[in-house]
C-alpha cells in the first residue's frame, strides 16, 4: 500500500478503540492514541530512505513492531505510576499502541502481491494474500475513504463524562502533557 491506503486501513482498525475511549469520557486519549498510531503506521516504509535496508525486510516484520512498541513505552516514559488511566498498566498500553500502529501496516502490505516476511529473521518465508497491487489507485483510496467514514463514526459516539469518582482521565499521561514534561 502507499500512504493513503496504510493511513486509512489504520484509521478503520483503531476507530473502535477511539470510539470505546470518546464513550467512557476519555475524548483526549482517544484523540492522542489516533494520532500516535497513524504517525507510526507509516514509518516501517522508512526503509525505502535507508540505504542498505531492504524494502519490506526487517522494518515490515512482528520483531519491528516489538521494538517500536517497546521504544514508544519507553520514550514516553509510560509507566505504572504515570496516571494514565486506561487498560492494564500505562507502560503496557503504550507498547501495545506502537506494536499495533506497526502491525496495522503489515496488514496494509500482506495484501499486496509483493507481501511481507513477518517472522524475519526467524524465518524467510514471505507471505501474501495478492488481493491488491500497493500502487492501486482505487485500492488506496477506498482504503482512506473507509478509514475517514469508520473514525467518522467513532467521532459521533457521545462523549461520556469522567468515569466516577475520578478527575479529568486525560490529565494522566498524554502527548500535551509529555510535550511540557520534556520541553517540546
Amino acid at each position: 500500500m502507499y500512504p493513503p491506503g496504510h493511513v486509512g486501513l489504520t484509521a478503520v482498525l483503531v476507530a473502535p478503540l477511539v470510539g470505546w475511549f470518546r464513550s467512557t469520557g476519555r475524548e483526549r486519549v482517544a484523540t492522542e492514541c489516533l494520532a500516535v498510531v497513524t504517525a507510526l503506521s507509516l514509518l516501517p516504509d522508512v526503509d525505502a530512505l535507508l540505504p542498505g535496508i531492504v524494502h519490506r525486510g526487517v522494518t515490515h516484520t512482528l520483531l519491528a513492531a516489538v521494538v517500536v512498541g517497546v521504544a514508544l513505552s519507553v520514550g514516553l516514559h509510560c509507566r505504572a505510576d504515570s496516571g494514565l488511566r486506561l487498560p492494564g498498566k500505562g507502560g503496557i498500553f503504550c507498547s501495545c499502541l506502537g506494536a499495533f500502529a506497526i502491525v496495522s501496516h503489515l496488514l496494509g502490505d500482506i495484501i499486496t502481491p509483493m507481501g511481507i516476511q513477518p517472522l524475519f529473521p526467524l524465518w524467510q518465508s514471505a507471505y501474501s494474500l495478492n488481493v491488491v497491487a500497493a500502487r492501486s489507485p482505487t485500492a488506496n483510496a477506498l482504503l482512506l475513504l473507509a478509514g475517514m467514514t469508520a473514525l467518522s463514526v467513532a467521532y459521533l459516539v457521545p462523549v461520556a463524562g469522567p468515569p466516577s469518582g475520578e478527575d479529568d482521565p486525560a490529565d494522566g499521561v498524554s502527548l500535551g502533557s509529555l510535550r511540557h514534561r520534556f520541553g517540546l
